[in-house]
């Protein structure tokens, strides 16, 4: 097609993608804009080819105050001060994303939203809208049997922007030393981006492999290598063989791809996750590893913006995980995202008629509101709270109100427990 040729070719360079914090950004505000005036110009031409989306009907989102309560959430959030989270707590996130319309009518649009995983409980969930009346529709869903979603129905006419704002609030609740149970051994396998059957891959996880055989000196020896690489060439992609071969080393996701590659090489399921770090450093997404030992799952930091293996839970907060479909996708063509991106961890254009647009085209920073160790009572009434969102669509105002609670007993009050 030739509306993808096109974007692919300049995707390279003004891509939708995390970056580790201390490397280099591939994309100035001229550049950005030049490349998506160009996309919107050869939209009109040819439609995006569109991309399968497997996701179960959820609910429809309710409530007649939207606005409002953005605008109390992400207050509280925007006033908190930035700090170095040393244990559990309240992480606070904003984002959002900027689309214009190219073709009239209705159109969909996906978003990840914060994930009840680990340890981690979203606490509150609010979105808008300008203008207001772009949006015909919100709804929760679930993606393959794994990620919650949220998709938005924009009904609008050829030309019209319509900007995306959400605010949310999450529990941290994990303990370092218990994260679950291994991964399947589907997470073992090379993927379309993660070519760990590769012999260059191989080879390189023989070089990299530990005498001790100890997996996370492994890991650690896999984050010293890709900081210390030299970018020879430009990529032809994100998948794990184009980076490792251009020597870039600037984008997280082709980080995380090479990283899960490596692991992978030598038998260690292991995925990456879409993340936004707690540290109010405004990113559009950055992406981590988790791989499994004896039974336990783990976290590290291809990119070293978190230089920690293990990671913390504490650390990071988890916006999606990636699946094998969504790595096979990777390599297929879509609106605004480079190849070798997996599928779903970012906004996605499923349809076409709509592409991204200015310089805020897909965005998302947190930080840190309170950190406190939280009872079982405020864990498990935050869990039926957003349960109960899931399920029904609606956000109570006591849900928002958490917000500013500074210890358990305080969280716990908000929502309703005495």
């Amino acid at each position: 097609m030739v509306l993808n040729s096109w974007v692919n070719c300049f995707a390279l360079v003004f891509s939708c993608e995390g970056r580790a914090l201390e490397m280099k950004h591939l994309r100035t505000s001229f550049a950005a804009s030049l490349f998506w005036s160009l996309v919107v110009a050869l939209s009109g031409c040819e439609a995006q080819e569109a991309v399968p989306q497997v996701a179960s009907r959820g609910a429809v989102i309710q409530s007649k105050e939207w606005d409002e309560l953005y605008g109390e959430l992400a207050a509280v959030i925007e006033r908190s001060t930035v700090k170095t989270m040393s244990g559990n707590g309240t992480v606070g996130c904003i984002g959002g994303g900027r689309f214009k319309i190219v073709k009239t009518g209705t159109h969909l649009v996906t978003m990840p939203l914060p994930q009840m995983v680990d340890g981690q409980v979203p606490v509150s969930f609010c979105i808008r809208s300008t203008p207001s009346n772009a949006v015909v529709e919100y709804r929760v869903e679930r993606r393959n049997e794994s990620n919650d979603i949220l998709s938005v129905k924009l009904k609008g006419n050829r030309g019209q922007e319509v900007q995306l704002e959400w605010a949310s609030v999450v529990l941290i609740a994990g303990k370092p030393e218990s994260r679950g149970q291994s991964l399947p051994d589907a997470y073992r396998a090379a993927t379309a981006c993660v070519q760990s059957d590769s012999p260059e891959i191989q080879a390189l996880a023989e070089k990299l492999w530990p005498a001790t055989g100890d997996i996370q000196e492994y890991a650690r020896n896999i984050q010293q290598f890709i900081r210390d690489m030299k970018q020879r060439k430009p990529p032809r992609s994100l998948d794990a063989l184009s980076i490792l071969d251009s020597g870039m080393n600037g984008v997280c996701t082709a980080n995380a791809n090479l990283a899960l590659a490596l692991l992978r090489a030598k038998g260690i399921p292991s995925r990456s996750m879409a993340v936004i770090p707690p540290n109010g450093q405004r990113l559009e997404m950055h992406r981590i590893v988790e791989y499994s030992e004896n039974a336990r799952t783990f976290y590290f930091d291809p990119s070293s913006v978190s230089a920690d293996v293990p990671m913390q839970p504490w650390q990071t907060m988890i916006m999606a995980k990636s699946t094998i479909a969504d790595e096979d996708l990777s390599m297929k063509p879509r609106m605004g995202v480079m190849l070798g991106c997996p599928y779903g961890q970012e906004a996605e254009l499923p349809e076409a008629g709509i592409v991204f647009t200015g310089q805020d085209m897909f965005w998302t920073m947190a930080k840190p509101l309170a950190e406190f160790e939280p009872s079982e009572a405020a864990v498990s009434v935050a869990r039926e709270a957003w349960t109960n969102f899931l399920k029904e669509g609606v956000m109570k105002e006591e849900q928002i109100h958490a917000a500013q609670a500074s210890d358990s007993d305080q969280l716990t009050r908000s929502l309703g427990i005495e």
